[in-house]
């Protein structure tokens, strides 16, 4: 490459260009030390346009010029979607230098997308970037030029943090000599994390959720967060979170001075003003946060994202109790078949009985017949009776249905081959609904409500979490569950015995294991202080319900363009590859307690046998009903023979 670039210096000043040494090393910046293929050129002098173009055009660049003295609107010169690397090259001799840096500092274009090179001999980098620039971080790519006694030296130029009056850190790349390159060291180490990841004890500004009065002070938002154990009003989230943040702090050697909200999000009024967290990070007010926020569409344009591990899962945990409907009534007397098949099974015993008497008053016939002609003559001649016959192939029907039996023995053909296929229909029936209903009283499982909707309906006392961003969602959500569920159980009023709507996990353990009640948090806050108090029996009794908050991965974030969103996220993906990461969420997200019982048998509730029992009723009281009927037709009966005789 330097062979080429000399042979083209060569080729330019045979052919009669005028290349003056100050292009020289512009050329050889961004061919040799950045290797880009795109330069973008600041200046205000007519000699500058038509040399540096002229010759960077020559070297296969694509080049834009913008004049300093005229009007310009930067973001649309320096757009974020830069199909090739970029070298912003900047004549700082002009009047328009410290409006432009000044501007591209506001609009966060000291980043990874663009090469600054200040090509301007005689200026102290010092006044180049004043404290007032403030985004000339860790993560900028800027290379200042100045004369040496024998040539031109090259400088990386960056700081931890100009807005918390960081110094300027300024690093030789190498000297530019007689048009020969020396190097001190390779600009991209120098621009890399390996180098700038020691932030050498600057302190940064954080923020953090502690949903609890009087906490002001750093001391105590540390203390708190620190804790290993669960501390009420700060979501576990919170905790995982500032572990990572620690991870941060020991990787790059810096500390935080956090500030505490008592929320995450809101908005002042009807107003765009953010409240919370999210409105301290958005407006740049704290550099890091010790929290996670969730996925939303409108928060991607207004946050950078580091990372993401945190599964935010929230659920109302009871225990199974035999007075709560069972899901799917799996013990009800009637589940077994749907109501069509209950209703076809009574159709087609309807039918059998009347297939019966047919078959009955066929044979009868036939065999009056057989008595007339004299072929049978030993078979009966009296009439057969039709009512008789009726009522007693109805009960045998459904006797056989019931698997009761038969007598006596039909003996025509005809009819033992019905009866052997009612038998086998009944058989078949039996098997499905025993098994269905053993299954059913088996799969313990399957108890207790299972939906947002379910937990309303029951007999469920429920409580939450005494946390924030419940008392959000209960103010803003739309959701029909949510609504019915607080018009139904959060709105009447609750005795001094009964546990509050907002409460802690330590106070509803208690309740949660007497039974009669719902608690909704993070699962994982939960989880430890259940496997603590509940025996064996009493967690496989423990049910969990979602669906009232959304489960997702948190988002990990900084304000939107952070001069610390490159070398963070670079961090936290070095930590999760190392498995940091992993071991973290191993110890915070704790499982739900195994059940190590072998079995729990559960008593059937009154309601899912109360169908048996109206069956029963309604069959005794159809057989008064007859009875009355039967006595009634006597009564009659033996009031005509008296007025007969």
């Amino acid at each position: 490459m330097k062979f080429s670039l000399g042979l083209f210096i060569v080729t330019l000043a045979i052919s009669g260009v005028s290349l003056n040494m100050e292009i020289s090393v512009l050329t050889n910046f961004i061919l040799n030390l950045v290797k880009t293929k795109h330069t973008i050129l600041f200046s205000c002098s007519a000699q500058d346009f038509q040399d540096a173009p002229a010759t960077l055009m020559a070297l296969n660049q694509l080049v834009s010029v913008v004049n300093l003295n005229e009007y310009y609107y930067l973001p649309s010169v320096l757009t974020r979607e830069s199909h090739a690397r970029t070298t912003v090259v900047v004549n700082t001799r002009c009047n328009g230098t410290s409006e432009l840096l000044s501007e591209a500092s506001e609009n966060r274009y000291f980043n990874k997308t663009y090469q600054w090179f200040l090509w301007g001999i005689g200026l102290e980098v010092q006044t180049l970037f004043p404290l007032e620039l403030d985004y000339v971080g860790p993560n900028a790519q800027i290379t200042y030029v100045n004369k040496t006694d024998n040539g031109f030296a090259y400088w990386d130029v960056h700081s931890k943090g100009r807005h918390l009056r960081s110094v300027l850190e300024v690093n030789l790349i190498g000297t530019f000599e007689n048009g020969r390159m020396n190097k001190v060291s390779e600009i991209f180490y120098l621009q890399s994390i390996e180098f700038r990841g020691q932030f050498n004890g600057i302190t940064l500004r954080g923020a953090s959720v502690i949903d609890k009065d009087d906490i002001i002070s750093n001391e105590q938002i540390e203390s708190i967060l620190s804790r290993p154990t669960k501390d009420s009003g700060v979501a576990a989230f919170i905790k995982y979170h500032y572990e990572l943040l620690s991870l941060l702090r020991e990787r790059f050697n810096f500390t935080v001075n956090f500030r505490n909200s008592r929320g995450w999000a809101g908005r002042l009024g009807n107003t765009t003003f953010r409240l919370g967290l999210l409105g301290i990070v958005m407006r740049n007010e704290a550099d890091i946060a010790a929290s996670g926020a969730f996925n939303r569409i409108n928060r991607f344009a207004e946050f950078d994202i580091i990372h993401q591990s945190w599964k935010f899962e929230t659920a109302f945990l009871y225990r199974y109790t035999p007075d709560l409907d069972t899901h799917g009534s799996s013990g009800n007397f009637l589940s077994p078949f749907s109501d069509r098949v209950w209703v076809f099974s009574l159709l087609t015993v309807a039918a059998v009985s009347i297939i019966w008497v047919i078959f009955e008053i066929i044979d009868s016939t036939l065999q009056r017949r057989r008595a007339v002609l004299k072929i049978e003559p030993n078979v009966k001649k009296d009439k057969h009776d039709i009512k008789t016959t009726c009522v007693e192939r109805i009960l045998q029907t459904f006797g056989a249905m019931c698997q009761q039996g038969l007598d006596p023995t039909p003996k025509d053909r005809s009819v033992r081959f019905l009866v052997i296929t009612l038998f086998l229909f009944s058989l078949v029936m039996y098997n499905y609904y025993t098994s269905s209903v053993v299954g059913g009283l088996l799969s313990s499982s399957d108890q207790g409500p299972a939906t947002v909707d379910e937990i309303t309906s029951s007999p469920l006392k429920i409580s939450f979490e005494d946390i924030g961003y419940y008392k959000v969602l209960f103010r803003e959500s739309k959701n029909v569950s949510i609504t019915r569920l607080i018009e139904k159980k959060l709105s009447s009023t609750r005795s001094p015995n009964e546990l509050g709507i907002f409460s802690h996990i330590e106070e509803a353990v208690p309740y949660l294991k007497a039974g009669g009640f719902a608690f909704h948090c993070e699962v994982v806050d939960a989880y430890p202080v259940i496997a603590e108090f509940f025996d064996a029996n009493e967690i496989c009794d423990l049910r969990d319900v979602s669906g009232l908050m959304e489960v997702e991965i948190m988002n990990w974030i900084l304000h939107k363009n952070s001069q610390y969103t490159e070398i963070f996220r670079t961090a936290m993906c070095n930590a999760q590859e190392k498995g940091f990461v992993e071991r973290i969420l191993r110890r915070r997200q704790t499982k739900k307690p195994a059940c190590q019982s072998l079995y729990t048998v559960y008593p059937v509730s009154l309601a899912g046998v109360f169908p048996a029992f109206i069956i029963l009723i309604s069959g005794c009281a159809v057989s008064l009903l007859l009875l009355g009927l039967e006595v009634f037709y006597v009564y009659l009966s033996t009031q005509k023979l008296q007025n007969y005789f």
